[in-house]
């Protein structure tokens, strides 16, 4: 097999092996979620066409390896006539990954759902200059550690302090996991610095005194993770679910206008200039 055709598959999901004989062929699953069907299905290929077994990727993708080279076409046709998506590689947004903080006791939003509308509307978008890859938590206990990916997005839930409510019960210094509320008297006293915005004090308090002042989502950019790392920066406020998917357009499309072929996010914002980035991205999210 010549080299166009490999580097063609790769593509399509199809990875050449270190035994160049065989390939890995990657599943783009829902944000991490496979219906039982498909997934039956994909055990049967595994049985048929590979060794029997597969394995899962980092961005929530299934390999099933050692596909022979002249069972691949095969093996393609039979996950395209099932609704099977493979892919997962190249200069495009990546594979999304999402936690369950759909159904997890901790999220603050619905991770799953949000997942999905970004993959309908932009995975295997071409034209950027490198990958770009792209995580959801639905808490700060970040499972997915949405800092580390070139766009993360993170659930949060900002209390307020209601001190004519509060009778000093402790309920909600207790539940706070980062010590950011502290008991003085009868009353607390909330450290917006180490607060978290996990919301855990206003399900503690019964009496109300913890009110929600506002639910949504917390934005990072320029995270990355390999050979080389940066710890990605977050933007000023709590986002609105419904405008996340405007938000990752934003973000892309100047990454698009302004990245050179083969630059990571984080680099070009490092030439760039954070502060510029940052400005200039808050400034097109202002104007929604």
């Amino acid at each position: 097999m010549d080299k166009e055709r490999i580097k063609q598959l790769k593509l399509q999901g199809f990875l050449n092996q270190k035994n160049k004989d065989y390939f890995s062929v990657r599943v783009v699953t829902n944000s991490g979620n496979v219906n039982g069907n498909k997934m039956n299905k994909l055990v049967n290929i595994a049985n048929e066409y590979g060794r029997g077994y597969m394995g899962f990727t980092s961005r929530m993708c299934i390999e099933i390896p050692w596909i022979h080279k002249d069972d691949v076409d095969k093996v393609k046709e039979e996950l395209i006539k099932d609704g099977i998506r493979t892919g997962g590689t190249g200069k495009k947004l990546r594979p999304i990954v999402a936690c369950k903080g759909t159904v997890c006791q901790h999220g603050n939003i619905d991770t799953q759902k949000i997942g999905d509308e970004i993959d309908r509307e932009f995975y295997g978008r071409q034209f950027t200059p490198h990958k770009f890859k792209l995580g959801i938590a639905g808490c700060p206990n970040n499972c997915i550690k949405a800092q580390l990916n070139d766009l993360g997005i993170m659930g949060q839930r900002l209390s307020k302090y209601n001190e004519e409510k509060c009778v000093g019960c402790g309920l909600c210094v207790k539940a706070c996991k980062v010590n950011a509320i502290t008991k003085v008297g009868n009353k607390v006293v909330v450290n917006r610095e180490e607060c978290t915005n996990c919301g855990k004090c206003i399900d503690a308090c019964k009496l109300g005194a913890m009110e929600l002042e506002k639910q949504g989502a917390a934005i990072f950019i320029g995270g990355r993770f390999g050979k080389k790392y940066r710890i990605g920066d977050r933007l000023d406020g709590i986002y609105d679910v419904k405008d996340i998917n405007k938000i990752v357009g934003i973000v892309m499309d100047y990454f698009e206008q302004h990245g050179e072929c083969g630059e990571r996010f984080a680099v070009m914002m490092e030439r760039i200039g954070v502060d510029k980035v940052k400005c200039d991205i808050m400034e097109k999210i202002q104007n929604l």
